[in-house]
């Protein structure tokens, strides 16, 4: 029979205790006291078989203080491993781009930053925020105002803005858009209010391109000194359109088109006069130039006949020349009066019988005839 040996159940039972208690890390000493003193009680309680229970317990004990200490170095390693990814964490800050960073401290702005990129900042006692660096659009609301000749005209109007200065932004409105927004329409409506009250409804409407740019440049102006205040800064303030109020538009088309006819008659009526009076000219001028020919006709009509009567005066002195003016009267006569067939009676004493029975002795009668 084999002699027992301690050594060998020590072995035994350690690899039962080591199945059996694996999962039983960080329990302390009180439940391995209490596991073994349950085992002993349950092999009998004899002497010696209580002291290998207590030598097994004793160096369950020790193994377990070795893994509760070597747990506990872990978990310190890794809380510190943490806290330095964490303290990392919040040192650095990322900025992106189109916004605009200030860091607070203790509720006070420290710095900004408009740079996009990787900033550092100190842990715990600075905070990070951030506000958008982009031209940001607003649409005012539109208003009613009276121009300097008392006419209503709806105005409706855009503006394009931007944060200039962060800590005067914060510290005047705590960063909040929707706030600088109502100042912006105050302030707008403000301007364009006095600025067209000034002017006469004709000069606001108009198809004058700089007139319109002028306004528009004016309200600019005057919107961005007031609003400086804020900390932002006012790129364009820009008038879209001018609208007549709904209750009196057909009022003010009636009394548009009644002037606008107005205009044209009067314009038709100068437009006659004219006409008429450069009708007048030109007949007087007509009637001149006529009369100036007439009279000139005249001269010269008088001048050839002067002439002609001196001719034949000159003529009719020699009876040589005076017969030979006769002669080639007759014969033009003759001329006019033997055009076609024709036949001609003459008398006797006709000078062309004489003139045709003289030159036509040797010709026949019935050629004399004709």
């Amino acid at each position: 029979m084999a002699k027992w040996n301690p050594d060998d159940f020590q072995k035994d039972h350690d690899k039962q205790d080591k199945n059996k208690f694996s999962w039983s890390f960080g329990f302390g000493e009180d439940k391995h006291q209490q596991e073994a003193t349950d085992q002993s009680a349950q092999d009998g309680g004899g002497k010696s078989q209580e002291k290998i229970d207590f030598s097994a317990s004793q160096d369950k004990q020790d193994k377990g203080k070795k893994k509760q200490a070597k747990s506990r170095k872990s978990v310190g390693i890794l809380l510190a491993l943490a806290l330095i990814v964490f303290m990392i964490f919040n040192c650095f800050y990322i900025l992106p781009e189109g916004q605009v960073a200030y860091v607070t401290q203790f509720g006070k702005i420290v710095s900004t930053s408009r740079e996009a990129g990787l900033k550092f900042k100190l842990p715990f006692v600075q905070d990070i925020n951030f506000l958008t660096d982009k031209i940001m659009y607003y649409d005012v609301n539109p208003s009613e105002v009276l121009t300097a000749d008392k006419k209503a005209m709806m105005v409706d109007s855009y503006v394009l803005w931007k944060i200039d200065d962060v800590s005067t932004f914060i510290r005047t409105v705590g960063g909040n858009t929707r706030e600088m927004q109502k100042r912006i329409d105050a302030s707008v409506y403000s301007n364009i209010k006095n600025i067209m009250g000034r002017l006469q409804q004709s000069e606001i409407i108009t198809d004058d391109e700089s007139s319109r740019d002028s306004l528009n440049q004016q309200v600019t102006r005057f919107a961005g000194e007031e609003l400086a205040n804020y900390g932002i800064e006012v790129l364009r303030v820009e008038i879209r359109r001018y609208d007549l109020p709904t209750d009196n538009l057909s009022a003010v088309y009636d009394r548009m088109i009644s002037e606008r006819q107005q205009m044209a008659a009067a314009f038709k009526a100068d437009g006659d006069y004219e006409a008429a009076k450069m009708r007048n000219e030109t007949d007087k001028e007509y009637d001149i130039m006529i009369g100036e020919a007439k009279a000139q006709a005249r001269r010269i009509q008088g001048q050839a006949e002067e002439e002609y009567m001196a001719i034949l005066k000159e003529i009719y002195g020699d009876k040589d020349k005076a017969d030979f003016y006769r002669f080639t009267l007759e014969l033009d006569a003759l001329e006019q009066s033997l055009q076609g067939e024709k036949t001609v009676i003459l008398g006797p004493d006709s000078f062309l019988a004489q003139i045709l029975s003289d030159g036509g002795e040797d010709r026949p009668d019935d050629e004399i005839q004709k």
